[in-house]
């Protein structure tokens, strides 16, 4: 119950103190459905198969095994890659391009753009949050779940003080705002959980290190934020086309860098789909 108010509660705050009106409620629920298609279709069946895995491979109470923690490491940087993607070309492709194509010109120029922007820092969040929340929930004791649900209690009235704060503050971006605080106060939590348990001496890399991207590759992303950043200023929207191509170009080199430092984690990749397909 505690977690269903964490993960929607603003739906609950919304309709029972009224902190949006009517239109801007409507124009919150596009972009949350938008911003949730990742979230459905993407994070839930990696959360849903790595929680199946870590929870019959790993023992509870005993240090993380060498397996367990490089694939707790594989996800992490590959979550938090795909979420640093979606921060990267979402402040500049999908608000003022997703929104003209679902709801035409009107809502691609209003409060929505703006909305959609802070959903894309949400989905980061979401995305480390899921493989870590997985991953705590499977190698906890039972008293050591008891101790979380009480620190949960104590979330949702930290969740609840931000939510009415920051909507009072930015409107409709303030809920986004105080979901994103609601969720790394829990990947802290979790962090530090994680962080304290012992590893065993096979262990090489620390799983946490996942999140932590290759150089290349932030340096990757941080160029391309900056020049689709640019793009959007100068090109958009008199030369879409050249917008968008200097997006491809930049994904490009997203891509290319992230193949380059992370081969490793590719070919473990084709591994578990050859394995997997292998069974089936």
């Amino acid at each position: 119950m505690l977690k269903q108010l964490l993960t929607e509660g603003e739906r609950y705050l919304m309709t029972a103190f009224h902190l949006l009106d009517f239109s801007e409620q409507g124009l919150y629920d596009v972009v949350a459905n938008l911003g949730s298609l990742a979230a459905r279709f993407l994070f839930q069946p990696v959360e849903k198969n790595a929680y199946v895995y870590f929870s019959r491979t790993v023992e509870r109470g005993k240090p993380v095994s060498a397996a367990a923690g490089r694939v707790l490491h594989d996800l992490l940087r590959a979550m938090s890659l795909l979420g640093l993607v979606a921060v990267t070309f979402g402040w500049s492709y999908p608000p003022p391009l997703l929104l003209r194509l679902y709801g035409g010109a009107l809502l691609a120029a209003g409060p929505a753009v703006s909305l959609l922007r802070a959903q894309c820092a949400y989905v980061l969040l979401l995305a480390v949050n899921g493989v870590l929340e997985c991953y705590t929930f499977a190698v906890m004791r039972q008293e050591q779940i008891n101790g979380y649900n009480r620190k949960m209690v104590l979330l949702s009235v930290i969740f609840v003080i931000s939510t009415g704060i920051f909507t009072r503050l930015f409107g409709g971006v303030g809920f986004i705002l105080a979901n994103c605080v609601n969720m790394l106060t829990r990947i802290y939590v979790c962090y530090r959980f994680v962080a304290g348990l012992p590893l065993e001496p096979a262990v090489s890399v620390p799983p946490l290190l996942g999140l932590r991207p290759p150089p290349a590759v932030a340096a990757a992303l941080v160029t391309a934020g900056l020049l689709a950043a640019g793009s959007e200023s100068w090109l958009y929207p008199s030369s879409a086309a050249a917008h968008v191509a200097v997006g491809a170009l930049c994904g490009a080199a997203v891509v290319a860098a992230a193949v380059y430092s992370e081969l490793r984690l590719l070919q473990a990749v084709r591994e578990r789909v050859g394995d997997k397909l292998k069974r089936s």
